[in-house]
């Protein structure tokens, strides 16, 4: 079966897909392949890597914004440094009545996200390339992945904060235990079924 590995963490964890999502994380999968041969988009280029610590690891956002208290149906998301389109694709695939914003500063990753729009029809969606410091927005939320300093996070993406947006920041193994002074913060820790990983989410507001 195509996509086992994300359907059985999908069910495992709680997070409902169609059969039409499916779809797209599988053509999403072949063109990440295709493209991830030419140019440097992931490291990760196998199947059951792709589902797991890409696209399953994207849709996690879901579950966070749940205990946060965010409903994200009907609104405007910005994925900064967007990459490969992690998080921001996998979550526009779902959330088909919500609006996202791809921020990427490198040129051949922002054809490969354009490519990707088009191939998925995903009429949600917006590519920006350009650097989060030299773009400007009104958004409900923003998103960062692979982020090692929340404080340089907020620093670059402080002219869309004082806005009034949350910053959502994907984080890995370990929680942030520090303060942001202005900020208020809340660390969400999921605890995971099927996989050997943990994930943490650090939530920041104005």
């Amino acid at each position: 079966m195509a996509l086992e590995r994300l359907r059985e963490l999908c069910l495992l964890n709680g997070i409902e897909l169609k059969r039409e999502h499916f779809e797209k994380f599988e053509r999403y999968k072949e063109l990440l392949k295709k493209w991830g041969k030419k140019i440097n988009l992931t490291s990760i280029l196998n199947d059951r890597e792709i589902e797991e610590k890409h696209f399953f690891d994207s849709l996690l956002g879901l579950k966070a914004f749940e205990v946060y208290g965010f409903n994200p149906q009907g609104k405007s998301f910005c994925d900064i440094g967007s990459g490969a389109g992690f998080p921001g694709v996998p979550l526009a695939i779902v959330l088909e009545n919500s609006s996202f914003t791809l921020v990427e500063s490198r040129h051949k990753k922002c054809v490969f996200l354009e490519q990707l729009k088009r191939e998925l029809g995903l009429s949600n969606v917006n590519v920006f390339c350009s650097r989060v410091e030299e773009h400007d927005g009104n958004y409900d939320i923003l998103l960062m992945r692979a982020v090692k300093d929340p404080k340089g996070a907020v620093e670059i993406t402080e002219h869309l904060l004082k806005k009034g947006a949350l910053l959502c920041i994907y984080r890995g193994k370990e929680e942030f235990r520090g303060e942001l002074l202005g900020y208020e913060l809340r660390c969400i820790s999921l605890r995971l079924s099927g996989v050997d990983f943990k994930r943490h989410f650090l939530f920041i507001k104005k």
